[in-house]
């Protein structure tokens, strides 16, 4: 009986440890209904964006961002052509800080501390407004 209670005990924490770390890798994002603005920066060009339509597109998008197990170990990425993204939260906003670029033919997504994410080529057309960012084909 005692042998049997410290497996399922054993097997309990198993499962427990394993659960907690599932999510380790996934990005952290805010909830669409609590971004209440996009600001994006693509060289000089410095768009916001407040239509809650393109804003949980672009989440959902991010969402679907897979870990590289890359590491963020700065405040920005050393990527010619990155585009920042800040999304904003409340009244007045508290922005938080994502990097999108293309490295390797890829689009990847870097959350500053946090890590690096290989997103779909879909998250470009959200973020494209009027100017392509430098270095993306305007196709």
């Amino acid at each position: 009986m005692k042998t049997r209670l410290l497996w399922i005990a054993c097997g309990l924490l198993l499962t427990l440890a394993l659960t907690g770390c599932a999510g380790a890798d996934a990005i952290v994002l805010p909830d669409a209904a609590e971004v209440t603005a996009v600001r994006v920066t693509a060289g000089d060009a410095v768009t916001l964006r407040t239509d809650r339509a393109w804003i949980e597109g672009f989440l959902q998008q991010a969402a679907e961002a897979v870990s590289t197990g890359g590491e963020s170990v700065q405040d920005a990425p050393d990527q010619p052509g990155a585009v920042r993204v800040e999304l904003g939260t409340g009244e007045p906003p508290d922005w938080s800080v994502l990097y999108v670029y293309e490295a390797d033919g890829a689009c990847c997504l870097e959350q500053p501390y946090a890590g690096i994410y290989q997103g779909d080529e879909a998250l470009w057309t959200f973020l494209a407004s009027g100017a392509v960012p430098e270095g993306r084909d305007p196709r």
